[in-house]
């Protein structure tokens, strides 16, 4: 499964395994990134969450860590920067590629026969 949640010192309940997953479903939709897998761990320690999702691609690996008192806050603010972070690359992938034949100018050389 591409989608892996552990807690620390925290019970994941259905609720919410079943919120972090719809959170970072989209990740798995960007093709030109080539998602294998993302690992969310969540953990309780001294009175406040701190969370951690760590995306892996084909040949990237991006993390965002966030801590707050409230769960799906910190959750929130994890998927925020790892969308920051996604998008950052996707537009460094895109930017590296070739330009479409349909908009480089091509030299044709006339053959003298």
């Amino acid at each position: 499964m591409p989608i892996k949640i552990i807690g620390r010192q925290l019970e994941i309940t259905p609720a919410i395994k079943t919120y972090t997953e719809g959170q970072l479903q989209p990740f798995l939709d960007i093709t030109s990134l080539k998602v294998t897998s993302i690992t969310a761990t969540m953990e309780f320690s001294k009175g406040h969450f701190d969370v951690t999702l760590v995306l892996n691609c084909k040949s990237h690996t991006l993390t965002a860590n966030t801590n707050d008192f409230d769960l799906y806050k910190a959750l929130d603010a994890a998927v925020d920067k790892l969308g920051a972070q996604c998008a950052s690359l996707k537009g460094k992938i895109q930017e590296h590629q070739a330009d479409p034949v349909s908009t480089t100018d091509m030299k044709v050389q006339s053959a003298d026969v």
